[in-house]
Parts: structure tokens; C-alpha cells; sequence
């Protein structure tokens, strides 16, 4: 969505959701920025559906926002696998030069 839109659409949210203190929206998005900006609360899903954690946007940062959890899964390769890699990007001379 382009940024004129967007912030149309944040308009138009946050007047529905101050006009009827009785009543919830309920907004899906990838952006905490745009989480944080329409809603007092938020919650996360995992897995398509299920509620991992739910709170204000502070308390889920104090809670779950520490750092980024990476998982990476590699294999060593082998040595024909690292010269047929650098037959394809064209670095055999270089390798052959800085094994020398």
C-alpha cells in the first residue's frame, strides 16, 4: 500500500475505534509500526492462529523484543563442491592463485 493510502486507511481506523469507545477493531498486519500506531493492544500468532503472547505494545517489546532468535542449519562442503562453485562464479584462477 502506498504511503498516502496507508495513512488514509490509519485515519479512517483510528476515528471508527474513537467514535465507538464500546467496540474493538481487530487489524492483521505485518508491521509493528502500523500495530503500534492503530492499537492499545496487540497480539502475535503463530502458525496461523495461535496467540503466543498478547499485551500492550510495551510489554510485549519488554517480554519478547531482546534481540532476533536465528536458526541456521549448514553443511560443510566439499571440496569439489567449493571448486565447482568457483568454476561457476569464474574465480578458479583466483583459487588457484591464492592456494599458491
Amino acid at each position: 500500500m502506498d504511503p498516502e493510502s496507508r495513512r488514509f486507511m490509519w485515519t479512517v481506523i483510528e476515528k471508527i475505534s474513537h467514535h465507538r469507545q464500546k467496540s474493538a477493531v481487530v487489524l492483521t498486519t505485518h508491521s509493528m509500526e502500523e500495530a503500534e500506531a492503530l492499537s492499545t493492544k496487540m497480539g502475535i500468532m503463530v502458525r496461523g492462529g495461535i496467540f503466543r503472547c498478547f499485551g500492550s505494545s510495551q510489554h510485549l517489546k519488554s517480554k519478547f523484543g531482546t534481540g532476533y532468535e536465528l536458526e541456521v542449519k549448514i553443511s560443510k562442503p566439499s571440496n569439489e563442491d567449493l571448486v565447482n562453485l568457483a568454476d561457476k562464479l569464474s574465480l578458479r584462477d583466483d583459487l588457484t592463485e591464492a592456494s599458491s
